[in-house]
């Protein structure tokens, strides 16, 4: 699907230059698909805390040693 978007000058010759013109599009797809995944991450931890408050330190530590894949 094509859209039409307005983006800073700067963005886009920092995109351009590290894919070139071709690759603009590809760029731009991903970055979108992960600030979506990173929306939708922030949403499931909103709805816990809703529901179950904050995160206990040890819960933090267990998700950070994940992260880090410990």
């Amino acid at each position: 699907m094509k859209k039409s978007v307005t983006l800073r000058e700067s963005v886009v010759e920092e995109i351009e230059a590290r894919t070139g013109a071709r690759g603009f599009s590809e760029f731009l797809n991903a970055a979108a698909e992960r600030h979506l995944a990173l929306l939708q991450a922030q949403e499931i931890v909103d709805d816990h805390v809703t529901r179950h408050g904050e995160f206990t330190p040890e819960e933090l530590a267990e998700a950070e040693a994940a992260w880090r894949g410990d």
